[in-house]
């Protein structure tokens, strides 16, 4: 009955150690995003453009295909947070 007692007793206490020491860094870094797509044109022109949204970061990056080079290439980035932070800072003309 002892044996037992002290083995429930270890792995309690395994477990206290594992469930009460800090996260993996990994882990701790950034949480898991969601990301959401969508095609478009640029305005002005014929070029066609995919702009994928990390709602989890609030940014936005646009890439176009070069099939010159078969990849992508990168038009650009945004924050929407900064962006709509902007929003109603007055302009001036």
């Amino acid at each position: 009955m002892r044996i037992l007692l002290a083995a429930n007793i270890a792995a309690l206490g395994a477990l206290a150690v594992v469930e009460l020491s800090a996260p993996a860094l990994a882990q701790a870094v950034r949480a898991r995003s969601t990301y959401t797509a969508a095609a478009g044109r640029i305005a002005g022109t014929e070029t066609h453009v995919v702009y994928v949204v990390d709602e989890t970061t609030q940014e936005v990056l646009a890439v176009q295909w070069d099939p010159q080079v078969k990849q992508l290439k990168g038009l650009g980035f945004r924050s929407l947070a900064v962006d709509a932070a902007d929003v109603g800072r007055p302009r001036s003309n």
